[in-house]
């Protein structure tokens, strides 16, 4: 669906969002992830909300919302993260994007670039040394046309549970 771009607004996410932005996260995740169980997805949710409760009061996770005619049809969040410095994050402060999201019918219309830029221009007010992020196959070369590229090191982990 093409739409008038001058009709989306974007506005920072709050406390009395957490639902909305639960609801969206699940679908993203069962997009991207296929369906979980009935019980994995209720644990979740639960975990969400208290994440989302804690991470927006403290200032830990930004998120913004994006509308179009007081509908909200994208997403996205940043998670703020610490650690010590190094000769690259000398700050010791980085961002890491997460659940960039437009619902399905208002895709290609430049939202997820919209949103990705608020988060961006977020960063840089607070000083963050860099951003990262994990891309889909459809959202890498939205990310490349606003810079983003691929990091120096490989990145290895090992799953707890």
């Amino acid at each position: 669906m093409i739409i008038n771009k001058a009709n989306i607004s974007l506005r920072k996410a709050s406390e009395n969002d957490i639902e909305t932005l639960v609801e969206n996260r699940i679908i993203f995740l069962k997009e991207a992830y296929g369906n979980p169980s009935t019980e994995l997805e209720s644990l979740l949710r639960l975990n969400l909300r208290e994440y989302y409760a804690r991470s927006l009061k403290s200032g830990t996770f930004i998120s913004w919302i994006a509308e179009y005619e007081n509908e909200a049809v994208g997403f996205c969040g940043m998670v703020i993260r610490e650690q010590p410095g190094n000769f690259e994050i000398p700050n010791g402060k980085t961002g890491y994007i997460l659940n960039i999201f437009t619902i399905k019918q208002f895709r290609k219309n430049g939202i997820a670039s919209l949103l990705v830029q608020k988060l961006i221009d977020e960063g840089r007010q607070k000083e963050l040394d860099k951003i990262e992020l994990h891309a889909t196959p459809d959202g890498e070369p939205v990310y490349r046309r606003i810079g983003f590229i691929e990091p120096h090191d490989r990145a290895l982990e090992i799953i707890l549970k």
